[in-house]
């Protein structure tokens, strides 16, 4: 896949049509013992997906495939979507049983919603249930639908994985201190919550894949009063030299945080 400065790239990721295009992908190590690049590109690819709109959102057109139609190429399904006011996220697994086989819980990230961009903005300290303190705008959001989404892990046997694109990322590790997956990959995700939070998540994978020049992991900016932080590893991929073309084109610094560029700037999990 091909780095991509085009604006629909970083503002509308669901109206893509390439999802899990690569030939013959490595199946999902489901039992992976650290971060694996692997399931890196494999959940990138859902966080690219979960910001598609089909029937579930009342997207009911001729033509227009659905998130299961991509998720079926590649013997996955979506068995539940999760939406509130502000956010959405989706329960997807392997159709087959499997030493490869899994579940992922994918949140959506930010979307054009004002209310959404407002509770980005609430950046006030407040107390988490499991410790610490966290950005409130994203503790808001994040409760919408976690009692919802609590109740539906329950049933899954499936190593189940947590991801999540921007504030996709930021609400995937917010339910992570409270229930526990395999692991957690995030990408190009801010900063939630301080050190006291962070310690939440001593004891699980949480893996911060960030894009050189993607401004959001920046943000909330540091402060002596919040002390926002990072939770868990970083991962930094490597530079892509890709210049934009003046205005027609999204700037690297936005450009960086396209989900596509993330899928992009990870090592294609092929076996050819």
């Amino acid at each position: 896949m091909a780095y991509n400065h085009a604006w629909q790239a970083v503002f509308k990721p669901g109206a893509s049509d390439d999802f899990f295009a690569a030939d013959h992908p490595v199946g999902f190590q489901a039992n992976a013992d650290g971060y694996t690049p692997v399931n890196a590109w494999w959940l990138s690819e859902l966080c690219r997906l979960i910001y598609r709109k089909d029937a579930s959102e009342g997207i009911d057109t001729l033509g227009h495939a659905s998130r299961n139609d991509f998720l079926k190429r590649v013997g996955l399904i979506e068995r539940r979507f999760f939406s509130g006011p502000t956010t959405q996220g989706a329960l997807i697994e392997s159709v087959e049983a499997g030493d490869g086989a899994f579940a992922a819980l994918v949140f959506r990230g930010t979307t054009g919603r004002l209310s959404n961009w407002l509770s980005n903005l609430d950046m006030v300290a407040c107390e988490w249930p499991a410790g610490g303190n966290v950005h409130r705008g994203f503790r808001n959001i994040f409760m919408e639908l976690w009692g919802t989404i609590a109740t539906a892990l329950e049933v899954i046997e499936k190593p189940l994985y947590y991801t999540g694109h921007s504030l996709g990322g930021a609400l995937a590790t917010l339910a992570a201190s409270l229930r526990p997956p395999c692991a957690v990959y995030t990408f190009g995700a801010p900063r939630i919550g301080n050190a006291e939070f962070a310690q939440t998540l001593a004891g699980i994978p949480v893996f911060n894949v960030f894009n050189p020049k993607d401004i959001v992991p920046e943000l909330p900016p540091g402060s002596r009063r919040t002390r926002f932080t990072h939770a868990g590893t970083i991962v930094r991929n490597a530079e892509i030299n890709s210049t934009c073309r003046g205005f027609s084109q999204a700037p690297s610094f936005l450009a960086n945080h396209a989900p596509l560029n993330y899928t992009a700037q990870l090592p294609v999990a092929t076996d050819n």
